[in-house]
């Protein structure tokens, strides 16, 4: 593995698996007998697959933010004399500070979301921490002699004073000295919008100026009386480091209904980009899957002093969590109970991710949801089951009564009527009503329509459509395509109906054989009657 990779040891209170599926990006290797002395098989295997590619995940782990608190501690040890940075880090310089700086190391929870090649914003949660690192070194003149004068110089303190955090340039928290600082913020108030956090440090240091003078001497030339005067000297140095972050807080809205036969009709409207929901008796998948990779300004460090600079590997790794769309549209689980109606959304363009990280991607557009409705075979049709589910970890909303407005969903009974037939033609009446109420439904006024013969028609105001078709024998068939539920109140499910439709000898041959088969019903009816009684009428010509 390249030595900026960290260890194939777990650390920082990961367990083995967890710990091997958080380096997408990292250097894939053939030879993974690294992992053989791993204390389970699952464990050992599972490290195998990640040496060799890349993992997606389901959701965005926990362990990120558990591992960068842990890196976080790991920042080394350091003093007055050494300045230890990353090679990015904007270092400023005094006339006593040098490689001042500070470096966000991490805000979480957060989410790298790639959602097209230009917009791939940093999503964090609206109360979260900002971690990061603060160094300095100290430089002083070197010690002078001049004839009876020295000059000497002496750092009397130095300290990192305070370091705070600035959302949108106001100060939102603050922590006492630390080259490690931890800061916590909180963007509820200003959810859905960009913000810079900056980290602020103020450094101090304090140096003394000694300078003595020989004002008197024996005879050997040794100076006996030294005038000395003191001078203390502070400066101070302010660094900063900013990001652009955008603050993330899902909601969701949306309508529900109850279909005659019992199944649960949802839409739900959501106010970001979300990994998806689940329903009573399923759930539905968004297009996206996460992965975490190490930041690589960080695989070396830079330690500065009076006599130049050293760059080793880092033992700081921080993580990120990425999300990339995986799929083209949403899917429902499992497609047996839940479907999926409609998906309003945006096509766009795709994402790359780094050519280090070895994970399928899509290569046409997908479908930014940001609204999606389903049926779902259940008898649970509270909202108690409801939940989305955001792409930062931790963040989810229970649906609400008070954000989802009830729709009914009724029943439709529609009905063919034949007026007149020709040879060519028939003439038929399409009567479309709510089966519960009995109104009549104009689909001139709501979404949906009638299908007559492959033919698109719409009912007027007394639920009626009466229209000619081509005729040729057999039957007419029409149904109700009532359009999507939530659109109209009430929403309906739709009905169907045949009729046969006779040509002018089809009738006329009907009426003969509905003709005949009356008088041989009498017939047969007068032979049975003659049997019984005896009266011998049978035949009925017997007497002509």
């Amino acid at each position: 593995m390249s030595v900026a990779h960290p260890s194939n040891k777990s650390d920082h209170g990961l367990n083995e698996t967890t710990y091997c599926t958080l380096w997408a990006g990292d250097e894939d290797v053939s030879n993974v007998s690294a992992f053989e002395d791993l204390s389970n098989e699952s464990s050992a295997e599972l490290c195998t697959l990640a040496a060799g590619t890349d993992i997606p995940l389901d959701t965005p782990p926990e362990a990120v933010e558990q591992w960068n608190r842990g890196d976080l501690q790991d920042f080394p040890q350091t003093d007055a004399t050494q300045s230890i940075y990353p090679p990015n880090a904007t270092l400023s310089n005094g006339r006593f500070v040098k490689d001042a700086y500070t470096e966000i190391f991490a805000v979480q929870p957060s989410t790298r979301a790639r959602l097209s090649p230009s917009d791939q914003p940093l999503y964090v949660a609206s109360n979260g921490t900002l971690l990061g690192t603060v160094d300095y070194r100290v430089a002083v003149p070197a010690n002078t002699t001049h004839g009876d004068r020295r000059t000497n110089w002496e750092v009397v303190d130095h300290e990192i004073v305070e370091t705070r955090l600035l959302v949108n340039g106001e100060v939102e928290s603050t922590t006492s000295g630390t080259h490690t600082p931890e800061l916590p913020y909180s963007l509820a108030s200003q959810t859905d919008e960009p913000h810079s956090l900056t980290l602020v440090a103020e450094i101090a240091v304090t140096v003394e100026r000694r300078v003595s003078v020989c004002t008197a001497r024996d005879a050997r030339g040794a100076c006996l009386e030294w005038d000395i005067q003191r001078e203390r000297r502070t400066e101070t140095q302010v660094v900063r480091d900013s990001i652009d972050v955008v603050a993330y807080d899902l909601t969701i809205s949306g309508y529900r209904a109850v279909y005659p036969n019992g199944d649960l009709g949802l839409v739900v409207y959501k106010n970001q980009p979300w990994l998806g929901y689940s329903l009573p008796n399923g759930d539905v998948r968004g297009v996206w899957r996460f992965y975490s990779a190490r930041d690589p300004e960080w695989d070396t460090l830079v330690t500065s002093t009076d006599e130049g600079q050293t760059v080793e590997h880092s033992s700081l790794h921080p993580l990120q969590v990425n999300a990339f769309p995986i799929e083209t549209g949403p899917t429902p689980s499992p497609r047996r109970t839940v479907t999926i109606l409609e998906t309003y959304g945006i096509e766009t363009q795709p994402p790359t991710v780094p050519k280090t990280v070895l994970l399928d991607t899509i290569d046409e557009p997908y479908t930014a949801s940001y609204g999606i409705a389903t049926r779902t075979t259940t008898t649970e049709h509270n909202l108690t089951s409801v939940t989305a589910y955001g792409l930062v970890r931790g963040v989810e909303v229970d649906a609400s009564e008070s954000s989802f407005a009830t729709v009914p969903i009724n029943e439709s009974e529609l009905t063919l009527e034949v007026l007149n037939t020709t040879e060519d033609s028939v003439t038929v009446r399409v009567r479309l009503r709510d089966a519960q109420t009995g109104e009549p439904i104009n689909t001139l006024s709501r979404e949906g329509y009638v299908v007559l013969e492959d033919q698109r028609v719409n009912t007027s105001n007394n639920g009626t459509v009466t229209t000619t078709l081509s005729h040729s024998a057999g039957g007419v068939s029409a149904r109700y395509e009532p359009g999507h539920w939530w659109r109209s109140v009430p929403g309906y499910v739709g009905d169907s109906d045949v009729v046969y439709v006779r040509g002018p000898m089809q009738s006329m041959l009907s009426v003969l054989y509905e003709v005949a088969v009356s008088v041989s019903l009498f017939l047969l009816g007068v032979f049975f009657i003659d049997r019984i009684t005896g009266w011998h009428v049978w035949p009925p010509w017997r007497r002509l």
